[in-house]
């Protein structure tokens, strides 16, 4: 890997190790040893901005991960925007094309990898990609449906009965459905009275160079995105796997721009900007939803006090305490059918997401977003799931 000083050369060892560790395209056996899957991570750099010069992007990046390994090491190439991470345990190769959001590829174990991820993406100021439900569904559009992961845990449902410890009643879904039966099963959950609990964890696309040629005998690659932004890909096509990473953060980026075009200010005694609204599909107990939501604690990390307004109806200041956005602060009314937040001006649209994200997963996985003219519905027709 020594090597690798160019995009190109880059491009040639990953489609061998893609080549290499291919067998065919309907069946994946457990790598051996050295066979390890490509990998790539998206994270997001909150301090980085498209204004922000290279010097300063290097530090950043060399800085958080010496707070994860001291032995790190940021190599530069022979193109600005392709890095070199070398840890005492792995190596990756970094695209800082886009500055704000870093591209991490790597075909080190991933034990070792996602071990690092997690921890250099919980350094301050840095995060992953939150993708929900409904930004989820539209990846749907880089290729051919060929999976999904669901993962749901009822939160707000009692768990315990009459005095009585249970589990019984709380509602947890966790499944995984691969190739043909995938769409047709999906869609029958998602038109479902259990529509609501389909949260959404993983896609998987197929992406071929050639679609009209045998899998086996074209560039193709089979790229599970998960909701925070990793993506794991197996095939033979490299540039397949870059272009489905390149429209993922495209797609993300987009969504953040659209939803901090809104934030609020108050400027030259003008109120300006707009409320987000979260809708629920179902109607949920306020009471539960706001000790929920603002103990600070794990998934939501948000802390604040509830102002009950009557009528199940909440208003609470609320402390970001998640590492990504440590401090912001933000403004919360909810009630049954709705939450709806007040975003300040230059506030990372990552909140939003993170929000969203985890209601899905936790509260409701068919609550949509509105702000303004941009919003996010679980649109079936436009993944192909109709």
């Amino acid at each position: 890997m020594d090597t690798i000083r160019t995009r190109a050369q880059l491009e040639i060892l990953f489609d061998n190790i893609l080549t290499r560790n291919h067998t065919d395209h309907a069946t994946y056996q457990k790598y051996g040893y050295g066979r390890n899957a490509l990998k790539t991570y998206i994270i997001e750099i909150h301090e980085i901005n498209k204004e922000t010069n290279y010097d300063s992007l290097l530090s950043t990046l060399l800085s958080k991960a010496l707070e994860v390994d001291n032995k790190s090491k940021v190599i530069e190439t022979e193109e600005e925007s392709l890095l070199r991470l070398h840890t005492s345990d792995g190596e990756y190769f970094i695209d800082t094309t886009s500055k704000r959001y870093v591209i991490l590829h790597s075909a080190s174990s991933t034990k070792i990898t996602d071990r690092f991820i997690r921890k250099f993406q919980n350094t301050k100021g840095l995060d992953t990609l939150w993708l929900p439900v409904p930004l989820l569904l539209q990846t749907i559009d880089f290729g051919k449906l060929w999976g999904i992961g669901v993962k749901y845990k009822e939160a707000l449902e009692d768990s315990i009965i009459e005095g009585n410890e249970s589990t019984e009643d709380v509602q947890d879904v966790s499944l995984n459905i691969n190739r043909h039966f995938a769409k047709n099963f999906f869609q029958i959950l998602m038109k479902s009275e259990f529509s609501h609990m389909m949260g959404l964890s993983k896609v998987s696309l197929l992406r071929k160079e050639d679609e009209g040629a045998i899998v086996q005998k074209s560039g193709f690659i089979i790229d599970d995105i998960r909701f925070d932004g990793k993506i794991t890909a197996k095939g033979n096509s490299y540039s397949n796997h870059s272009q489905v990473v390149n429209n993922l953060v495209d797609l993300y980026s987009s969504a953040i721009s659209n939803i901090e075009s809104y934030g609020l200010s108050f400027e030259e005694g003008f109120l300006s900007g707009t409320p987000i609204t979260i809708k629920f599909s179902k109607r949920v107990q306020p009471n539960k939803l706001v000790d929920f939501l603002f103990s600070g604690e794990e998934p939501f990390r948000l802390w604040g006090m509830p102002n009950d307004l009557g009528s199940d109806q909440y208003r609470v200041y609320a402390v970001d305490m998640h590492h990504g956005n440590s401090g912001a602060k933000l403004t919360f009314e909810i009630d049954q059918e709705f939450i709806r937040v007040s975003l300040p001006k230059y506030s990372c649209g990552n909140t939003i997401l993170r929000l969203l994200a985890n209601i899905n997963h936790y509260i409701d996985a068919m609550a949509t977003l509105e702000v303004g003219e941009f919003g996010l519905k679980v649109d079936l027709s436009r993944a192909g799931l109709s």
